[in-house]
């Protein structure tokens, strides 16, 4: 399958499948060299997603030159769009390896085309602006007769914990440490790092009616209460754990759970996920509490970046950062 023409030519796509004997070792070789080497574009993030969330069409796509893959395109098509896989659950996205490259990416994206019945346009979410694939989408574009749009940007907050260990260590050291003086202060406070599955799915319909209440009070329904979400959170937890990525942080506080924040490890980066606490307590601040003691988790671990995730919501900027812009990009047939 070679729908992309000039240059690109000599890039060559075939579809693969999750059960592939020979895909973790491609994947991971190619991973490492990827300009977005996030936990959400590992193997075993994006096959969980997709056994919990699967819609459409999947288009697991790789693109091989010179007898070697050079590249794969995670994605997926439903009704005539073409989506990344992990869409609606991922805060980053991006191909895997060379996507950047302007050939090769343009065979993935040709061959996905012509995989998708009734074909509309791509729409690409949260590629990070740091990597290459966002230019080499225009090229792309204009190769395969496709317009491309901006259609959407928000941003990503990391903290730099390699660059000025100290400053971040201070930043939790404060404000943050008199929230946890109060609830000491009144009661037995134990601080739990847990990694296992064993500790951790027990605690979850805890931490999933915690969450509801939290976002109940904003008038807003908890994802967690959608099947497909808990679903996809349980499956996680226990694949993560196996792998070894899994760090939670668990406050209690006389015998009840007061807050549980859900984080992973890959590489030097610690990934925050979902946070939640009795809000019986919102007004003595736990949710400071939580980030205290992840971010101290992630100094105590070494790892060198902290990934606060999607949104520039005010308690982020508690501690020294940067943000990441992360366009969502269309590419659609010229009208």
């Amino acid at each position: 399958m070679n729908p992309a023409a000039g240059p690109a030519d000599s890039v060559t796509v075939r579809r693969l499948a999750f059960d592939d004997p020979a895909l973790p070792e491609t994947w991971s070789r190619l991973l490492a060299v990827s300009d977005m080497r996030s936990i959400t574009q590992t193997l075993a993030w994006q096959r969980t997603w997709w056994a919990a969330y699967a819609r459409g069409t999947h288009l697991l796509l790789a693109a091989d030159r010179d007898g070697e893959t050079v590249a794969i395109a995670p994605l997926f098509c439903d009704e005539g769009m073409v989506f990344f896989t992990g869409v609606g659950e991922a805060d980053w996205h991006d191909m895997i390896g060379a996507g950047h490259d302007p050939d090769v990416l343009a065979a993935l994206l040709g061959a996905a085309r012509d995989l998708t019945p009734g074909f509309l346009g791509f729409k690409l979410h949260f590629i990070p602006a740091f990597s290459r694939t966002a230019a080499a989408l225009a090229i792309a574009a204009e190769r395969l007769g496709l317009v491309r749009y901006e259609l959407d940007s928000i941003v990503s907050v990391v903290v730099d914990i390699a660059a000025d260990p100290d400053a971040v260590r201070g930043a939790v050291s404060r404000s943050m440490r008199k929230a946890e003086n109060f609830f000491r202060a009144h009661g037995d406070l134990v601080v739990q790092r847990l990694t296992t599955a064993g500790e951790v799915l027990p605690l979850l319909p805890e931490f999933v009616r915690m969450h509801a209440a939290r976002w109940r009070l904003k008038g807003v329904e908890s994802d967690f209460l959608r099947p497909e979400v808990r679903t996809f959170l349980d499956r996680w937890i226990a694949v993560s754990a196996e792998a070894g990525w899994l760090r939670v942080v668990r406050l209690e506080w006389n015998g009840a759970t007061l807050g549980m924040d859900l984080n992973w490890h890959f590489g030097t980066t610690q990934h925050s996920g979902q946070w939640a606490f009795d809000v019986r307590h919102a007004d003595r601040s736990p949710g400071q509490i939580l980030l205290r003691h992840s971010v101290l988790m992630a100094l105590d671990a070494g790892m060198h970046t902290y990934d606060m995730g999607l949104g520039d919501q005010a308690y982020k900027f508690r501690l020294p950062n940067r943000t990441v812009t992360c366009p969502t990009w269309g590419l659609y047939p010229p009208d």
